[in-house]
């Protein structure tokens, strides 16, 4: 998910908003970029690797899996 743009650095060139396959993005009245629908964003870094200036930050997808052996923690008394 796209976690950050860092308007600061961000120099309104519009890749990332172009590029983007899920439209998240948009281009403010400021001419920066923002993110507009980031529930949409599929973490395809496409837009974190074509910011120019390094603006954007994608936070790695990671989805909490449920254990594949639950119980063997248990069975083992708890060591592990």
């Amino acid at each position: 998910m796209i976690e950050r743009i860092d308007a600061a650095i961000c120099i309104g060139c519009g890749a990332c908003v172009e590029k983007c396959p899920l439209d998240a993005l948009r281009l403010g009245e400021d001419g920066k970029a923002f993110i507009a629908y980031a529930d949409d964003c599929m973490t395809c870094y496409i837009c974190e690797r074509l910011c120019p200036s390094g603006a954007i930050f994608v936070h790695p997808f990671r989805e909490e899996l449920p254990p594949v052996f639950p119980d063997i923690p248990k069975a083992l008394g708890g060591g592990l």
